[in-house]
């Protein structure tokens, strides 16, 4: 099995050449495209100026994804499949976890054991663990969906952590925003 390490995890990506924003009612989102599509997509605004080379990503993919988030955030189930994804710096388990967690239905959890044992390791629950602690396209990739064998939500690396983790999971479950987001009830 090829779980990420270090060395691994500090490969360079791919070059960046275009990062977008995207409204969210949690702040500012950014994607990160390559040539070879979708990168990252996380609340951190960019460390450094991406070079702005439309020409090299189709727009028709950052579209896309703009109304993919606007359809998420007013609680619409919806899919990212036809989003592309540059899987530059995964490993083969990477790879096998993520595509595992893409399955993961809206509004539905999973745990970090029955991922691993869907990637082919059910004895890979930590791996899987430091998988979704890596995880760069949030959303997309919904590591939210994965929670604990007790049923607790653990860890996520999103501006907010769990209580990010926990939002995303009400608004897919209700529909709408919970009410302690905004102090009241937010319907689609």
């Amino acid at each position: 099995m090829d779980f990420m390490t270090p060395s691994k995890a500090s490969k360079p990506l791919t070059e960046n050449v275009l990062a977008r924003r995207h409204s969210s009612p949690l702040g500012p989102l950014w994607s990160h495209w390559t040539t070879k599509g979708l990168q990252q997509l996380n609340w951190q605004a960019p460390s450094i100026q991406h070079p702005q080379r439309d020409t090299l990503v189709p727009n028709a993919q950052v579209d896309m994804l703009d109304t993919l988030l606007q359809d998420y955030f007013t609680g619409k189930s919806i899919s990212w499949h036809d989003l592309v994804l540059d899987r530059t710096g995964w490993t083969p388990f990477l790879k096998q976890v993520y595509r595992h967690c893409l399955e993961i239905p809206f509004a539905n959890t999973i745990t970090y054991k029955e991922l691993a044992t869907l990637a082919g390791n059910e004895k890979a629950s930590r791996a899987v663990g430091a998988a979704m602690s890596r995880n760069r396209i949030l959303l997309v990739i919904p590591c939210h969906r994965v929670i604990s064998t007790t049923g607790k939500l653990q860890g996520y690396s999103a501006q907010g952590g769990i209580s990010t983790k926990h939002l995303l999971l009400e608004l897919e479950r209700q529909g709408r925003w919970p009410l302690e987001l905004f102090g009241k009830q937010c319907s689609r």
